[in-house]
C-alpha cells in the first residue's frame, strides 16, 4: 500500500502541464502495447488458420491415396480369385474357341501370336494375343469385342483398324488382346 500512496502523492504535487505530458505518456504506451498485442494475435492467428488450411489439403490427399490403395487392394482381391478359379487357363485357347464360334474358319482364321509380358508386380506377369484378321465386317468386330469384353477375365489391350485392300467392304484388324497370370515359381521354370 505504502508504493500507491507515493504515486498518488507525486501525482498530487504535480501541475496540470507535467501531468497532461505523463498522462499522454502513459495513454501513448498503453495504444502501442495494445496494437503490439492485436498485431502479435492476429498474426499468429493468421499463421495457425493458414497451417491448419496446408494439414487439411495434406489429410485430404492422404484420404485419396488411402482410398486408392484399398481399391487396388479390392481388385488385388478379384484378380486373385478369379485366377484361383482357373489356374490353368490358356488365352490361346479361349481365342481358338471365340473365332470359331463367330464363323472365322478356313481361310478366314486369324494368324496369332503369344507373347508374355512383364509388370512391375511380383505375382503376375501379362500373357498378350496379337490376331491378325484380313477380312471381316465391322458387325463381326463389334461382336467379336462384345464378347471378349464379356469375359472379365481378359481385356482389350490394343486394336488396329485398317481398310481391307484384298475384298470390298471388310476391314483388316490388328486386335492384341490380354490377361493376367501369375507368375510360374522358379522350380517350374527350370523344369
Amino acid at each position: 500500500m505504502n508504493f500507491f500512496d507515493n504515486i498518488k502523492n507525486y501525482i498530487a504535487h504535480l501541475d496540470k502541464k507535467e501531468f497532461y505530458k505523463y498522462s499522454g505518456a502513459s495513454l501513448g504506451i498503453l495504444i502501442l502495447m495494445t496494437i503490439g498485442i492485436m498485431y502479435y494475435h492476429y498474426n499468429r492467428v493468421h499463421f495457425w488458420i493458414k497451417r491448419i488450411k496446408i494439414i487439411n489439403e495434406e489429410r485430404e490427399e492422404i484420404r485419396k491415396i488411402l482410398d486408392a490403395d484399398q481399391l487396388v487392394l479390392n481388385q488385388r482381391a478379384q484378380v486373385d480369385a478369379m485366377l484361383a478359379e482357373t489356374p490353368d487357363y490358356k488365352l490361346e485357347g479361349y481365342f481358338t474357341d471365340l473365332v470359331a464360334k463367330h464363323g472365322f474358319d478356313g481361310s478366314k482364321k486369324p494368324s496369332t501370336e503369344v507373347t508374355f509380358g512383364e509388370r512391375n508386380d511380383p505375382q503376375y506377369r501379362e500373357v498378350f494375343l496379337e490376331a491378325k484378321f484380313d477380312s471381316m465386317t465391322m458387325q463381326q468386330l463389334c461382336e467379336l469385342l462384345d464378347e471378349i469384353e464379356q469375359n472379365k477375365r481378359i481385356y482389350t489391350e490394343k486394336i488396329e483398324i485398317k481398310k481391307s485392300t484384298k475384298i470390298p467392304n471388310t476391314i483388316m484388324v490388328n486386335l492384341t488382346i490380354a490377361t493376367l497370370q501369375r507368375k510360374p515359381e522358379q522350380t517350374e521354370i527350370a523344369e
